[in-house]
């Protein structure tokens, strides 16, 4: 079955994650999306070898893999005529440009919005910047880490008190890629109604401050930062993490804490805290938070996780497991949704990736190629614009293509 972007036409220069990410996601859909390299190619191929890490792919670089699948390579000299005369011939035939390039550098190669659109009126232009093209910053440079830093995030975790939080690599630059795929097929539809293209900019930082619109909104309205709490204090302990006999954690979760209090308590075995006066209602228990959550501890700290998570299951509260990634990969519900699929990468073998966010029940997304080598498809796509097998060999002479 087809994706439901296929028959869309994606062209992109794009590096490292952010708006490699926005390719494959649209890639993931059915878009036929063509990645133009330079001739040493984007430097995410590299990036794994840079930090020290193992690729434990054969020799192919996990991060490229996993930014890139669904793609097809062309790989170019943008520097020489002929080879700025393949790419424009390539955006005649797209239905979207992409990049993440720094805001100005596009046009200071003749491939900034207006060279694009004049050619190709009906190209949805999509920009994938730091910071926005508007705004004292807009040309400034900006990475994952930056993005995290300067739109709040680090402040959305970790407990009170504490350190700005230290998070893995690559969440903002994944949401930042989220982002501009979804502004890109918007930008299709409208553009169904209109038969016009449009410049599309998200940025990093529009991308994770959307992501943390709830806390930013208690800011922006209320003029007030919402405060990172402390577990040990949690001012709801029913809505809190804890820790159990096999080091494991699991999280419980109740937004209406009297309603589910005295399951609660059966499950727990804490009975004669039910109607104790410090612990029977919300107030009281937030009054108290610290005392409850130390007797919760010690409880939690009887049992594995797995058998608190029985015990909860059947008295109907609302719990689950404080996942590790590797556990998240093998979830039972995430592969059963297709969180995660098993590819059969054509040279390192059998592999479990990251899958799907959404389900189409008629127009599924699909894995259907690894991510390229540099240039694999360069005359494959040649052929597609035109060329002759002579008219490659002699672009192949020239330096204009790889």
């Amino acid at each position: 079955m087809s994706g439901p972007l296929t028959g869309v036409r994606v062209v992109e220069i794009t590096m490292f994650q952010q708006g490699p990410i926005a390719g494959t996601k649209l890639g993931d859909l059915g878009a036929d999306v063509i990645k133009v390299e330079p001739k040493e190619g984007d430097p995410g191929r590299g990036f794994m070898r840079v930090i020290g890490a193992q690729t434990g792919l054969k020799g192919h670089n996990f991060y490229f893999e996993s930014n890139n699948r669904n793609k097809r390579s062309v790989a170019l000299n943008l520097k020489d005529p002929q080879g700025i005369e393949i790419f424009m011939k390539l955006i005649d035939t797209a239905d979207v440009f992409l990049t993440n390039m720094s805001i100005n550098a596009p046009a200071k190669i003749g491939l900034g919005p207006n060279d694009l659109m004049s050619r190709n009126p009906r190209l949805i232009y999509a920009h994938g910047s730091g910071w926005g093209r508007k705004g004292p910053d807009a040309s400034a440079l900006s990475f994952d880490y930056t993005g995290i830093a300067r739109s709040g995030f680090m402040m959305c975790a970790g407990e009170k008190g504490s350190p700005p939080a230290q998070f893995l690599p690559g969440m903002g630059d994944e949401m930042g890629g989220l982002i501009l795929a979804w502004a890109v097929t918007a930008a299709l539809f409208a553009r169904e109604k209109t038969g016009k293209g449009q410049l599309v900019d998200t940025s990093l930082m529009g991308s994770i401050i959307s992501l943390a619109g709830l806390m930013m909104d208690a800011s922006a309205i209320l003029g007030q930062e919402f405060p990172r709490e402390t577990r040990a204090t949690a001012g709801n302990p029913m809505y809190n993490h804890y820790k159990c006999s096999d080091d494991k954690w699991l999280a419980v979760a109740h937004l209406q804490p009297d309603r589910y209090w005295p399951i609660f308590c059966k499950a727990l075995g804490i009975e004669n805290l039910e109607n104790d006066e410090r612990f029977s209602s919300l107030e009281s228990r937030g009054k108290n938070a610290a005392e409850l959550v130390r007797v919760l501890d010690e409880r939690f700290a009887t049992k594995t996780r797995d058998e608190w998570l029985e015990i909860l299951e059947k008295e109907r509260c609302i719990a689950t497991p404080v996942q590790g990634l590797g556990e998240v990969c093998k979830d039972p519900q995430a592969l059963a949704n297709n969180y995660f699929i098993d590819v059969d990468h054509p040279e390192a073998g059998r592999m479990r990736q990251v899958g799907f966010p959404w389900d189409f029940s008629e127009t599924p997304a699909s894995w259907r190629r690894e991510a390229p080598k540099l240039g694999q498809h360069n005359e494959e796509l040649l052929l597609e614009l035109g060329y002759s097998k002579e008219d490659i060999e002699k672009l192949r002479e020239t330096g204009a293509i790889l």
